[in-house]
């Protein structure tokens, strides 16, 4: 009686144990598709933008934004005070025309998206 109680509880363990392991393996799958998928648009992106700044009849590969340059200054009590910036009040801010950033540019959909944020002082 005693042998066939440890028997089932082996059997519980094992299943328990298969069970987790089958679980880790399908993240670690998941993990690693979603890895490789974002890997290969990084691969795309990036050849889609070499081959524009290579041949520009494709298309152009950089661009600019133009931003008006505010600056938040801290002041006491936790306000802050916004103001232009007087030695540059405007300025164009180089871009990629791709999804990720390339070449040291940021993506021109970035840029534009936070142009008109404050600059922190």
């Amino acid at each position: 009686m005693v042998n066939l109680v440890s028997r089932f509880f082996n059997l519980m363990t094992d299943t328990q144990h298969s069970s987790q392991h089958h679980s880790q393996t399908l993240i670690r799958r998941v993990t690693l598709l979603l890895f490789g998928l974002v890997l290969l648009l990084y691969l795309i992106d990036f050849a889609w933008y070499q081959l524009r700044v290579v041949s520009p009849q494709l298309g152009v590969a950089n661009g600019t934004v133009h931003r008006t340059r505010v600056l938040a200054i801290a002041e006491k009590n936790n306000k802050v005070e916004y103001e232009v910036d007087s030695n540059r009040p405007e300025e164009d801010v180089p871009c990629a025309h791709s999804l990720f950033p390339h070449a040291g540019n940021h993506p021109c959909w970035y840029v534009t998206r936070h142009a008109n944020d404050p600059i922190p002082m």
